[in-house]
């Protein structure tokens, strides 16, 4: 577009033209002498640009579900509400009105980095690689660090920087009753590998991006966006690609594709927690538990 105006600003000096009307009238001829299909090409550009913003409305539907549904603590009690959660949200449905798009991609990228690595350390805690090690640190400390007790001991980790190669300052010995009444804290793995959706989050934010803010280079023979500004350059550095319009809009849709494919297999991931939760804690299934509350509620009335 800044090349496109530099021709402009040399067509006007050249004509020497300083009447307004005599200027609208060379631009007319000048665009359509250099863009015969003009209508054709903003047509498409139209159509595109809308389309994204549809498919982008879906996506954040997908989106609020996940930052609703987990993200924030488990097995919370409310006593002003004497309520109890088996898991709460990044945040609450009325809070969602005052995020844009990349706001919820930034809080989906630390909940699913939070659940990918919660995955990782169960698979490892479960694994015959840390049965040796709880063997050898329950040995090395003999008693639990809180109350002394030497029977039912288990290991837990301190923290996290060397997960996978612990030594002694990484981790504690308790025994199951002082494990029940230890505060739970976040997991977050130094060196887990990135969950795959991280990455195309990344992508279809910038895609979205140029197509909501990134002008059209009209002059071009391709349907191109224009990647001169300044201001929008940087969404182009992952892929210089995307300049094309016809390469950035395909890109988006398969990401779309993927993306929804992708987040409900996660939204499965926290029932079946939630579940997990609510056989241990509340002795049955979750909604099986609430319908018989409700009953109860209704016969007290």
């Amino acid at each position: 577009m800044t090349e496109d105006l530099k021709e402009f600003d040399n067509l006007i000096k050249e004509k020497n033209i300083s009447d307004v009307d005599r200027m609208t009238e060379e631009s007319k001829r000048f665009v359509k002498e250099k863009i015969p299909n003009l209508n054709e090409k903003y047509k498409e550009v139209v159509i595109a640009r809308g389309r994204v913003i549809e498919a982008s409305i879906i996506l954040e539907t997908a989106f609020d579900e996940l930052i609703t549904k987990t993200g924030g603590e488990d097995l919370v009690i409310n006593p002003e509400k004497k309520e109890f959660h088996l898991i709460t949200g990044a945040k609450n449905k009325n809070e969602l009105g005052g995020l844009g798009f990349n706001d919820k991609i930034r809080i989906l990228k630390n909940i699913l980095k939070k659940m990918d690595d919660e995955v990782v350390y169960r698979d490892y805690i479960q694994s015959e690689e840390w049965k040796k090690k709880d063997g050898y640190f329950i040995n090395y400390f003999k008693k639990c660090s809180k109350c002394g007790s030497t029977e039912q001991l288990s290991t837990h980790h301190i923290h996290y920087e060397n997960f996978g190669k612990e030594d002694i300052p990484d981790v504690g010995v308790l025994c199951w009753y002082c494990q029940l009444g230890k505060k739970s804290t976040s997991i977050e793995l130094p060196n887990s590998p990135e969950p795959p959706l991280l990455s195309d989050l990344e992508k279809i934010s910038k895609i979205r991006d140029i197509f909501a803010h990134v002008t059209i280079s009209w002059l071009a023979k391709e349907l191109e966006f224009d990647d001169s500004n300044p201001c929008t350059k940087h969404l182009f550095k992952l892929n210089p690609k995307w300049k094309n319009l016809p390469i950035a809009f395909d890109e988006f849709m398969n990401l779309q594709k993927e993306i929804l494919v992708l987040i409900p297999v996660y939204i499965k991931n926290i029932l079946l927690k939630r579940e997990i939760f609510s056989n241990i804690l509340l002795g049955g299934n979750y909604n099986d538990v609430l319908k018989k509350y409700s009953q109860q509620q209704e016969t007290k009335k």
